[in-house]
Order: C-alpha cells, then structure tokens, then sequence
C-alpha cells in the first residue's frame, strides 16, 4: 500500500469521529461559535484530517444534519407505507421527531441548531411533509391556502416541540407533548377536532410510546 494512502476503515472512523464531535459540540453551541480546533480536539483526529472529508465548519454540520435527517425522514417513510390518510400520515410524521428528540437529545438538539426552523417547500428534507400536504390540499383533507402555509404551520411547530422535549427528554413528556402539538397542527390544518384528537393520539402511542421512532 502506497504510504500515503488511508486504509478505507480508518478514513472512514475518521469521518465518524468528526460527526460525533460535531453533533456533540453542535448541540452545545450554535454552529459559528464552534471552531475546527474544538472539533479535531473532541474527534481525537489531527487537523489536516478535517480537510480530507470536511471543505469547512459549515460542510461538517450540513452533512450531519443531513444524516440525522435522512435518518427520520426514512423512518417517517417505513411507517407511513401502508397509511393513505394525509392527516395520520403528518401525526405520524410529527410523532417520529418527538420521539427522536425523546430519545437522543444530543442529536435533536443538534439538529435544531443547525436547520432551525427551515420552512422552504424547496428544501430537499422537507419534501415528505409538502407532499402529504399537497395530498391533502387535493382530497379537501385539509383546508389551508397552500402547502406552503402548511409546511411553515408543520415546522414550526414541530421545532419548537422538539425543542421542549429535548429539555426534559422523558418518554412522559414526548408522548404528551405529541397528543398535544400533533393535535394542535391537525386542528390548523383544518382537520375537525375530534378526529384531530384521534390522529394525535394514536400517533404518539404507536411511534412514541410504542418505540417505533429509530427501530
């Protein structure tokens, strides 16, 4: 093996490393406040390693966000399969972030710091959610102006439930909070309030209390 070639293992323990750090640091402080001497100091990796995976500070947090994300986004995806109604499926949806906040609060709170409350209907990790509206704009399931209003009603809620979960990361709190912001947004959607009740509900006791968040 030529000498200045990194076994893929360990360039890859590297890159692991400097996203633990990341999330850890991230969660403690806003993004522009960490510098790459913290990071490389909490990975345990030498500096020059940073800029073999990493352009930047910005490029680190963009990809872990991006991580946790897809993470979610895939889990809301496998849960949603086989549910039709756009109503139960932005419950659902709702309830895995809370659920996440639950149980790793480092990464919650990371995420947050880094996307805050990005509302865009163009961002790529938002189109779970502007398509589920879009549905239900369709069907008359929910009765909002666009799907843009309901992505903005949708995340920021669900920043600012994530938000106080992660401040007491209990599942009592998570599924509370669920029943009561998931209501909350499905009542703004336009969703009657009985049923918006049902949907809260049955969402925090599948996804939150029944743990189906990360398995």
């Amino acid at each position: 093996m030529p000498a200045n070639r990194v076994p893929a293992d360990r360039k890859e323990r590297t890159r692991e490393s400097l996203l633990r750090a990341g999330r850890m640091l991230f969660a403690q402080r806003p993004v522009d406040s960490v510098s790459i001497d913290e990071l490389v100091l909490a990975a345990k990796v030498a500096k020059g390693s940073f800029y073999n995976h990493f352009e930047d500070r910005e490029a680190l947090a963009h990809c872990l966000a991006g991580d946790i994300r897809s993470l979610l986004n895939n889990r809301v995806a496998a849960l949603n399969a086989d549910i039709s109604d756009p109503a139960m499926r932005v419950a659902r949806g709702l309830a895995v972030f809370f659920g996440y906040a639950a149980a790793e609060p480092e990464g919650a709170m990371a995420l947050a710091r880094i996307h805050g409350p990005d509302s865009s209907t163009e961002a790529p990790h938002n189109a779970p959610v502007v398509d589920d509206l879009g549905r239900g704009i369709a069907s008359g399931r929910f009765r909002i102006p666009t799907a843009e209003a309901g992505v903005i009603l949708v995340v920021s809620i669900g920043m600012a439930g994530l938000m106080r979960i992660v401040r007491e990361p209990s599942l009592t709190v998570a599924v509370s909070i669920t029943q009561q912001l998931v209501m909350l947004t499905l009542r703004g959607l336009g969703v009657p309030d009985d049923e918006a009740m049902q949907c809260a509900s049955q969402a925090a006791d599948a996804v939150v209390r029944g743990g189906g968040v990360l398995n």
